[in-house]
């Protein structure tokens, strides 16, 4: 006796331009998010954060991003702090700082170098906001981060802390302490100005990963070259 069973045909499915374009414009940034999640996971390990820190601060970034908490008004403009964009790397910071990971000295002078190269670099723009080539606060916060570790392992922590914390300072709250620039941003208009920005590809976001990963790679190497490396002082 024969027993017959059903046949599934498997039919290749055959997508028009449009479906095609519909799929890249939605797998494309998924995928740019998932890679920048887990670079930015290794980045908050890599400065002292333990794994289930890492996870909750990285997770944390994209929700936190779009809260803004008040704190004054300014004509006519409400100025602004962004959870994930300030709030966040200033715990880590505070983080760092406080179970003596980085030194409190050497996060200063990270923080003040990078905000003078953010201050130079930052552009005030009506209608947009403040804007910086991308690059340029990254590389500031692992130079920084690296000459003042001496290419040590607090390289990573001091370049997030000088790196953030500097864009900050140099490129947000210094150009809208300036009436004029707070003016022009403004626009005579009810607005919020938003100190960290929003979104989770904000520069503050991508600054702290950036400067860690920079900073992690060229110590590496420094310290391959340079054999093994000697223990800070004052750390």
């Amino acid at each position: 006796m024969e027993t017959e069973f059903p046949a599934i045909a498997l039919l290749p499915i055959f997508f028009g331009p449009e479906q095609i374009l519909i799929a890249l414009a939605l797998l494309i940034p998924a995928l740019v998010i998932f890679n920048l999640l887990l670079a930015s996971e290794e980045a908050f390990e890599s400065i002292g954060l333990r794994f289930y820190q890492a996870i909750l601060v990285t997770a944390g970034a994209l929700p936190a991003s779009l809260v803004d908490i008040p704190l004054i008004s300014l004509g006519g403009a409400t100025i602004a702090v962004n959870a994930g964009g300030a709030v966040i790397p200033l715990f880590v910071t505070a983080e760092m700082v406080g179970r003596g990971r980085v030194s409190c000295r050497k996060t200063l002078v990270a923080i003040a170098a990078v905000s003078l190269v953010a201050y130079a670099f930052a552009t005030p723009v009506p209608g947009t906001g403040i804007t910086m080539p991308f690059y340029i606060a990254p590389l500031a916060g692992a130079a920084a981060g690296l000459l003042l570790a001496r290419g040590c392992r607090t390289a990573p922590g001091l370049a997030y802390a000088g790196g953030t914390m500097g864009t900050l300072l140099g490129a947000d709250i210094l150009n809208l302490a300036d009436p004029a620039v707070l003016a022009a941003l403004a626009g005579g208009r009810a607005t919020v100005l938003s100190i960290g920005g929003a979104g989770i590809f904000d520069g503050i976001f991508i600054t702290g990963v950036l400067s860690v990963l920079l900073a992690v790679y060229a110590g590496g190497r420094l310290r391959e070259k340079a054999g093994v490396c000697p223990q800070e002082e004052n750390r």
